[in-house]
């Protein structure tokens, strides 16, 4: 971390404030994550479904195709489909087989498209295989389950005719980084060794994610080279993590300059420090570090190391898919910064990305008012069919 911020520019009770309040913020979220450690996730609603501890059934596991023959897409052509329907009933698979409710996916189907319809010889009858949008929720690393999808995500998925999967993961509650990559890891893994039976081409898996989904998803996108990172489950038969494209909001990115971009936004009058102290709490905790009373680097009590490891940008190269970037300007929370490095490492790799910073938007997904169609157009252009 640069530490080129002076005590005389910040004013020596600001800061003093600011490390109290990451410390009391901290000392709080670790209260409230023991709490929901205790009731098994926080009073979570259980499955729509009984998860499944091995392989999913062979069949689709939708709702019958209609008897219809219709032709698939041309050759060459868009790798979007519309005219499906997207089951809002989840079917639950427990992807490391464990039981652990924080370890299993939600697969919602698209079913009703026209290359359903037509049988492919070549795969034994298969309905064609279809993209997947893979989802990984927010919630600071703390809070939330895989059954917090946004609406956007649900329109994009049946507006592009893809179905749609939402990973759960171990949160800080049970275990600190780099326990969240290797089960977002572990559940691509699952996801393509079942392809098949889910009707997914494993070729065109997406990942979408908000906040520490899209953290963990940057980290799934840019590191599946990183062998560190990909965990102990489903590695055989070997299955490389790769994936087709990466849609990621207001994440965070390089955990070594989180605290200078916070305080940057301190001095031009966009945040106050009492902002700055929930966000630099959760990365404590992430990384499973005391809070520092270092006045220039709250971080000061974290592993080098485990600040590196946990910062995408540090892994980005050529061989990276395509990002879609958005980050709001006013954000205080994650600072707009993050996105700014990372756009900056992905062009400096040559990979193609998009990176939108919206003015006045703070660290909400509607206050972005981001649009379906352009998400969608960004992939269609950008992932062949």
């Amino acid at each position: 971390m640069k530490n080129y911020l002076s005590i005389k520019k910040y004013g020596l009770e600001h800061l003093v404030l600011f490390s109290c309040f990451v410390f009391l913020t901290f000392a709080v979220m670790s209260c409230d994550s023991e709490s929901n450690n205790n009731d098994n996730g926080g009073g979570n609603p259980t499955p729509t479904a009984t998860p499944l501890p091995t392989l999913p059934p062979k069949g689709p596991p939708t709702q019958a195709p209609s008897p219809t023959a219709s032709p698939s897409p041309a050759p060459g052509g868009s790798i979007l489909e519309p005219g499906g329907t997207l089951s809002m009933v989840a079917q639950t698979f427990d992807y490391v087989g464990n039981g652990n409710e924080r370890q299993m996916l939600d697969f919602y189907a698209i079913s009703g498209l026209p290359s359903q319809t037509v049988s492919d010889f070549s795969t034994s009858g298969v309905p064609a295989a279809r993209p997947a949008l893979v989802f990984f929720h927010g919630g600071a690393w703390v809070f939330g389950d895989r059954g917090d999808v946004d609406p956007l995500i649900f329109d994009a998925a049946e507006i592009a005719g893809f179905h749609l999967v939402s990973v759960g993961y171990r949160l800080v509650t049970e275990d600190a980084w780099p326990a969240q990559i290797h089960d977002a890891n572990s559940a691509i893994r699952w996801i393509k060794q079942n392809a098949g039976e889910l009707g997914i081409n494993p070729d065109k898996l997406i990942i979408v994610g908000g906040s520490a989904g899209a953290h963990i998803g940057g980290a799934v996108a840019a590191a599946s080279d990183v062998d560190e990172l990909q965990g102990t489950h489903n590695l055989e038969p070997p299955t490389s993590t790769e994936v087709a494209m990466a849609v990621l909001i207001f994440g965070a990115y390089n955990m070594n300059m989180i605290v200078d971009d916070g305080l940057d936004l301190v001095m031009d009058g966009t945040c106050s420090v009492e902002d700055l102290g929930p966000g630099l709490a959760a990365v404590l905790l992430l990384l499973d570090c005391p809070p520092s009373f270092n006045l220039l680097d709250p971080l000061d009590n974290c592993s080098p190391q485990d600040l590196d490891s946990a910062s995408p940008e540090n892994f980005v190269d050529s061989t990276d898919p395509p990002m879609y970037l958005a980050h709001g300007r006013d954000d205080c929370t994650v600072p707009h910064q993050q996105t700014l490095g990372m756009a900056d490492a992905l062009e400096a790799a040559g990979v193609v990305f998009q990176s939108t910073i919206i003015d006045g938007g703070v660290h909400d997904v509607d206050s972005l008012n981001l649009s379906v169609d352009d998400i969608i157009s960004f992939i269609d252009e950008n992932v062949a069919p």
